[in-house]
Protein backbone atom coordinates (compact mmCIF):
# COMPACT_ATOMS: atom_id res chain seq x y z
CA UNK A 1 0.00 0.00 0.00
CA UNK A 2 0.89 3.12 -0.19
CA UNK A 3 2.42 5.05 2.86
CA UNK A 4 4.68 7.89 1.57
CA UNK A 5 4.03 11.03 0.09
CA UNK A 6 6.95 13.23 -1.03
CA UNK A 7 7.04 16.88 -2.25
CA UNK A 8 9.73 17.47 -4.09
CA UNK A 9 11.70 20.78 -4.43
CA UNK A 10 14.21 21.03 -6.69
CA UNK A 11 17.13 22.66 -6.17
CA UNK A 12 18.88 25.41 -7.88
CA UNK A 13 21.32 23.68 -9.79
CA UNK A 14 18.37 20.67 -10.77
CA UNK A 15 15.81 20.74 -13.51
CA UNK A 16 13.12 19.44 -11.13
CA UNK A 17 10.31 21.82 -10.39
CA UNK A 18 10.25 23.83 -6.73
CA UNK A 19 7.56 23.14 -4.41
CA UNK A 20 6.65 23.39 -0.93
CA UNK A 21 3.36 22.56 1.04
CA UNK A 22 2.80 26.31 1.43
CA UNK A 23 2.73 27.29 -2.66
CA UNK A 24 0.57 24.03 -3.82
CA UNK A 25 -2.00 24.53 -0.52
CA UNK A 26 -2.16 28.15 -2.61
CA UNK A 27 -2.60 26.59 -6.11
CA UNK A 28 -6.21 25.06 -6.05
CA UNK A 29 -8.88 24.61 -2.91
CA UNK A 30 -8.78 20.61 -3.89
CA UNK A 31 -4.92 21.03 -3.17
CA UNK A 32 -5.20 22.95 -0.01
CA UNK A 33 -7.49 20.41 1.38
CA UNK A 34 -5.28 17.26 0.30
CA UNK A 35 -2.36 19.02 1.41
CA UNK A 36 -4.24 19.41 4.89
CA UNK A 37 -5.54 15.62 5.05
CA UNK A 38 -2.29 14.24 4.10
CA UNK A 39 -0.18 16.41 6.44
CA UNK A 40 1.73 16.81 8.70
CA UNK A 41 4.67 17.40 6.46
CA UNK A 42 8.40 17.17 7.56
CA UNK A 43 11.10 18.58 5.72
CA UNK A 44 14.19 16.24 4.63
CA UNK A 45 17.29 17.34 2.72
CA UNK A 46 19.96 15.46 1.40
CA UNK A 47 23.36 16.86 0.54
CA UNK A 48 23.39 14.16 -2.46
CA UNK A 49 19.88 14.74 -3.89
CA UNK A 50 19.56 17.96 -6.77
CA UNK A 51 16.24 18.51 -4.39
CA UNK A 52 14.88 18.55 -1.13
CA UNK A 53 11.43 16.91 0.39
CA UNK A 54 8.89 17.04 2.73
CA UNK A 55 7.14 13.49 3.62
CA UNK A 56 3.95 12.48 5.18
CA UNK A 57 3.31 9.08 6.50
CA UNK A 58 6.12 6.31 6.42
CA UNK A 59 9.82 6.96 5.45
CA UNK A 60 9.40 3.23 3.89
CA UNK A 61 6.93 1.74 1.17
CA UNK A 62 6.48 3.11 -2.86
CA UNK A 63 6.04 6.84 -2.98
CA UNK A 64 3.99 9.28 -4.36
CA UNK A 65 6.16 11.96 -5.55
CA UNK A 66 3.99 15.74 -5.93
CA UNK A 67 5.64 18.08 -7.86
CA UNK A 68 4.70 21.65 -8.84
CA UNK A 69 4.57 23.75 -12.18
CA UNK A 70 6.40 21.29 -14.59
CA UNK A 71 6.19 20.53 -18.22
CA UNK A 72 4.85 17.10 -17.51
CA UNK A 73 4.87 14.57 -15.09
CA UNK A 74 6.19 12.04 -17.41
CA UNK A 75 9.47 14.08 -17.77
CA UNK A 76 9.73 14.27 -13.90
CA UNK A 77 9.11 10.67 -13.71
CA UNK A 78 11.85 10.39 -16.19
CA UNK A 79 14.22 12.51 -14.37
CA UNK A 80 13.71 10.76 -11.07
CA UNK A 81 14.33 7.35 -13.05
CA UNK A 82 17.29 8.40 -14.18
CA UNK A 83 18.50 9.46 -10.52
CA UNK A 84 17.66 6.09 -9.98
CA UNK A 85 14.73 7.70 -7.72
CA UNK A 86 12.02 6.00 -9.17
CA UNK A 87 10.86 2.19 -8.20
CA UNK A 88 8.63 -0.13 -9.89
CA UNK A 89 5.17 1.43 -8.90
CA UNK A 90 6.44 4.60 -7.72
CA UNK A 91 4.80 7.57 -9.27
CA UNK A 92 4.67 11.86 -9.94
CA UNK A 93 1.63 13.80 -9.77
CA UNK A 94 2.11 16.94 -10.27
CA UNK A 95 0.22 20.54 -9.63
CA UNK A 96 -0.05 21.61 -12.93
CA UNK A 97 2.05 21.13 -16.28
CA UNK A 98 2.94 23.58 -18.92
CA UNK A 99 3.38 21.13 -21.62
CA UNK A 100 1.45 18.73 -20.91
CA UNK A 101 1.28 15.58 -23.82
CA UNK A 102 -1.54 14.08 -24.90
CA UNK A 103 -2.47 11.66 -27.52
CA UNK A 104 -0.52 11.87 -30.77
CA UNK A 105 2.04 14.34 -28.96
CA UNK A 106 -0.81 16.94 -28.66
CA UNK A 107 -0.52 19.27 -25.95
CA UNK A 108 -2.96 18.52 -23.33
CA UNK A 109 -4.71 21.73 -21.21
CA UNK A 110 -3.56 20.87 -17.87
CA UNK A 111 -4.34 23.76 -14.54
CA UNK A 112 -4.10 22.90 -11.16
CA UNK A 113 -6.81 21.09 -10.03
CA UNK A 114 -6.91 18.11 -12.03
CA UNK A 115 -4.84 14.85 -12.43
CA UNK A 116 -1.54 15.15 -13.83
CA UNK A 117 0.20 11.80 -13.24
CA UNK A 118 2.76 9.12 -14.16
CA UNK A 119 3.60 5.60 -12.57
CA UNK A 120 6.36 3.76 -13.57
CA UNK A 121 4.52 0.15 -14.56
CA UNK A 122 6.18 -2.97 -13.56
CA UNK A 123 7.98 -5.40 -16.01
CA UNK A 124 5.14 -7.17 -18.14
CA UNK A 125 5.59 -11.30 -18.94
CA UNK A 126 8.26 -12.16 -21.27
CA UNK A 127 7.97 -12.30 -24.88
CA UNK A 128 6.98 -15.51 -26.16
CA UNK A 129 8.93 -17.43 -28.94
CA UNK A 130 8.41 -15.64 -32.42
CA UNK A 131 6.48 -12.33 -31.05
CA UNK A 132 8.26 -8.96 -31.85
CA UNK A 133 6.54 -7.58 -28.78
CA UNK A 134 5.24 -9.65 -26.02
CA UNK A 135 1.40 -9.04 -26.59
CA UNK A 136 0.51 -8.02 -23.11
CA UNK A 137 2.82 -4.95 -23.52
CA UNK A 138 0.51 -3.88 -26.47
CA UNK A 139 -2.66 -4.66 -24.94
CA UNK A 140 -1.32 -2.08 -21.44
CA UNK A 141 -3.17 0.66 -22.40
CA UNK A 142 -6.30 -1.17 -22.12
CA UNK A 143 -5.21 -2.73 -19.11
CA UNK A 144 -4.70 1.17 -17.83
CA UNK A 145 -8.08 2.23 -18.97
CA UNK A 146 -9.63 -1.04 -17.66
CA UNK A 147 -8.40 -0.68 -14.29
CA UNK A 148 -8.89 3.63 -14.12
CA UNK A 149 -12.39 2.78 -15.39
CA UNK A 150 -13.34 0.25 -12.45
CA UNK A 151 -11.23 2.35 -9.71
CA UNK A 152 -13.57 5.84 -10.64
CA UNK A 153 -16.34 3.56 -10.10
CA UNK A 154 -15.32 2.65 -7.13
CA UNK A 155 -15.10 6.17 -6.20
CA UNK A 156 -18.97 6.76 -7.35
CA UNK A 157 -17.99 7.88 -10.85
CA UNK A 158 -19.81 5.46 -13.88
CA UNK A 159 -16.32 5.68 -16.25
CA UNK A 160 -16.19 4.31 -19.31
CA UNK A 161 -13.10 3.24 -21.88
CA UNK A 162 -13.09 4.33 -25.44
CA UNK A 163 -11.09 2.56 -26.94
CA UNK A 164 -7.97 2.56 -27.09
CA UNK A 165 -6.88 5.34 -24.30
CA UNK A 166 -9.65 7.90 -23.43
CA UNK A 167 -11.93 7.81 -19.87
CA UNK A 168 -15.26 9.03 -20.62
CA UNK A 169 -17.78 10.30 -18.46
CA UNK A 170 -21.55 10.72 -19.44
CA UNK A 171 -19.94 10.40 -23.26
CA UNK A 172 -17.69 13.20 -22.20
CA UNK A 173 -13.80 12.39 -22.50
CA UNK A 174 -12.41 13.26 -19.06
CA UNK A 175 -9.60 11.64 -19.25
CA UNK A 176 -6.46 9.52 -21.39
CA UNK A 177 -3.52 7.57 -21.05
CA UNK A 178 -0.18 7.86 -22.48
CA UNK A 179 2.56 5.05 -23.08
CA UNK A 180 6.39 6.04 -23.18
CA UNK A 181 8.51 3.19 -23.25
CA UNK A 182 12.52 3.90 -23.36
CA UNK A 183 14.54 0.28 -23.00
CA UNK A 184 12.69 -1.89 -20.33
CA UNK A 185 11.54 1.22 -18.63
CA UNK A 186 7.49 1.31 -19.31
CA UNK A 187 5.61 4.96 -18.02
CA UNK A 188 2.00 5.30 -17.89
CA UNK A 189 0.73 9.02 -17.84
CA UNK A 190 -2.29 9.45 -16.70
CA UNK A 191 -4.52 12.40 -17.30
CA UNK A 192 -8.00 13.40 -15.20
CA UNK A 193 -10.00 16.11 -15.42
CA UNK A 194 -11.47 16.88 -11.46
CA UNK A 195 -12.18 19.87 -11.71
CA UNK A 196 -11.97 21.79 -15.30
CA UNK A 197 -12.34 20.94 -18.42
CA UNK A 198 -11.90 22.84 -21.79
CA UNK A 199 -14.86 24.61 -23.75
CA UNK A 200 -15.85 23.40 -26.85
CA UNK A 201 -14.01 26.09 -28.70
CA UNK A 202 -10.43 25.23 -27.13
CA UNK A 203 -10.27 21.65 -28.27
CA UNK A 204 -9.18 20.64 -31.83
CA UNK A 205 -11.45 20.89 -34.72
CA UNK A 206 -11.82 16.74 -35.01
CA UNK A 207 -12.37 16.18 -31.78
CA UNK A 208 -14.61 12.87 -31.08
CA UNK A 209 -16.60 13.81 -28.38
CA UNK A 210 -16.69 17.36 -26.28
CA UNK A 211 -14.52 17.22 -22.91
CA UNK A 212 -16.01 16.82 -19.52
CA UNK A 213 -15.18 16.32 -15.70
CA UNK A 214 -15.43 13.61 -13.06
CA UNK A 215 -16.33 16.19 -10.08
CA UNK A 216 -20.19 17.57 -9.62
CA UNK A 217 -21.61 19.54 -7.02
CA UNK A 218 -21.77 16.91 -4.69
CA UNK A 219 -19.05 15.28 -5.35
CA UNK A 220 -15.47 16.41 -5.23
CA UNK A 221 -12.61 14.71 -5.21
CA UNK A 222 -8.92 16.09 -4.61
CA UNK A 223 -6.02 15.02 -6.76
CA UNK A 224 -3.37 13.33 -4.52
CA UNK A 225 -6.92 11.76 -2.98
CA UNK A 226 -8.09 10.23 -6.36
CA UNK A 227 -4.31 9.39 -7.49
CA UNK A 228 -3.33 7.38 -4.28
CA UNK A 229 -7.02 5.91 -4.63
CA UNK A 230 -5.77 4.53 -8.35
CA UNK A 231 -2.14 3.85 -7.91
CA UNK A 232 -4.16 0.96 -4.79
CA UNK A 233 -6.55 -0.51 -6.96
CA UNK A 234 -3.55 -0.44 -9.75
CA UNK A 235 -1.42 -2.27 -7.49
CA UNK A 236 -4.08 -4.62 -6.26
CA UNK A 237 -5.74 -6.02 -9.55
CA UNK A 238 -3.01 -5.89 -12.00
CA UNK A 239 -1.08 -9.12 -11.02
CA UNK A 240 -5.36 -10.63 -11.75
CA UNK A 241 -5.34 -9.65 -14.81
CA UNK A 242 -1.74 -10.61 -16.22
CA UNK A 243 -2.25 -14.11 -14.59
CA UNK A 244 -4.79 -15.19 -17.10
CA UNK A 245 -3.52 -17.50 -19.55
CA UNK A 246 -4.23 -15.37 -22.65
CA UNK A 247 -5.34 -11.88 -23.08
CA UNK A 248 -8.98 -12.97 -24.66
CA UNK A 249 -10.19 -13.63 -21.24
CA UNK A 250 -9.19 -10.18 -20.00
CA UNK A 251 -10.30 -8.58 -23.54
CA UNK A 252 -14.26 -10.04 -23.23
CA UNK A 253 -14.06 -8.66 -19.83
CA UNK A 254 -12.99 -5.50 -21.00
CA UNK A 255 -15.94 -5.63 -23.24
CA UNK A 256 -18.24 -4.67 -20.22
CA UNK A 257 -16.21 -1.10 -19.72
CA UNK A 258 -15.99 -0.61 -23.53
CA UNK A 259 -18.17 2.61 -24.94
CA UNK A 260 -19.88 2.21 -27.61
CA UNK A 261 -19.74 -1.72 -28.08
CA UNK A 262 -22.54 -3.49 -29.91
CA UNK A 263 -23.47 0.22 -31.49
CA UNK A 264 -22.63 1.78 -34.61
CA UNK A 265 -20.11 4.53 -34.83
CA UNK A 266 -17.65 6.39 -37.17
CA UNK A 267 -14.50 5.56 -38.09
CA UNK A 268 -11.70 8.23 -38.66
CA UNK A 269 -8.29 7.05 -40.64
CA UNK A 270 -9.19 2.94 -40.34
CA UNK A 271 -8.58 0.99 -43.00
CA UNK A 272 -9.36 1.92 -46.57
CA UNK A 273 -13.41 1.99 -47.42
CA UNK A 274 -14.31 1.49 -43.30
CA UNK A 275 -15.64 4.83 -42.71
CA UNK A 276 -17.96 3.24 -40.00
CA UNK A 277 -18.80 0.05 -38.83
CA UNK A 278 -20.61 -1.91 -35.61
CA UNK A 279 -18.23 -2.44 -32.33
CA UNK A 280 -18.33 -6.43 -32.26
CA UNK A 281 -15.19 -7.08 -29.84
CA UNK A 282 -11.37 -6.54 -29.53
CA UNK A 283 -8.73 -9.24 -30.83
CA UNK A 284 -6.58 -10.80 -28.60
CA UNK A 285 -3.33 -8.17 -29.12
CA UNK A 286 -5.66 -5.10 -28.37
CA UNK A 287 -7.25 -4.26 -32.07
CA UNK A 288 -10.42 -2.97 -32.33
CA UNK A 289 -13.37 -5.60 -34.47
CA UNK A 290 -15.78 -3.29 -36.19
CA UNK A 291 -18.97 -5.18 -38.46
CA UNK A 292 -19.49 -3.24 -42.19
CA UNK A 293 -22.01 -4.59 -44.11
CA UNK A 294 -21.86 -8.01 -42.69
CA UNK A 295 -17.90 -7.95 -42.81
CA UNK A 296 -15.59 -7.85 -40.32
CA UNK A 297 -12.73 -5.43 -39.72
CA UNK A 298 -9.94 -4.88 -37.41
CA UNK A 299 -8.69 -1.29 -36.29
CA UNK A 300 -5.60 -0.62 -34.65
CA UNK A 301 -4.97 2.99 -35.94
CA UNK A 302 -6.95 5.76 -36.28
CA UNK A 303 -10.38 6.89 -33.97
CA UNK A 304 -13.94 6.06 -33.36
CA UNK A 305 -16.59 8.56 -32.65
CA UNK A 306 -20.80 8.26 -32.25
CA UNK A 307 -22.41 8.83 -35.66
Amino acid sequence: MITRITIINGKDSSPLPKANPENIFQAHPLWARDIENFGPWNSEDAEYRTYSTWISGSRTGVPVAVCGSCVSSLDVAWRLNSLEDLSDWGSVLAVEQNTGRGQVRREWISPPGNVYGTIKWPSLPEVKPGEVRPVWNRILPLIVGYLTCNALRDLGVDAQLKWPNDILIDGKKAGGILIEERGNVTMVGIGLNLSYAPERSMLRADYAVPAGKVNTETMQLGPLETWVELIKHFRGNFEQIISMQNTDDFLYELQDRLVWFGEEVKIVDGPEGVDRGVICGLRSDGGLVVDHNGEQHEIYSGSVMPL
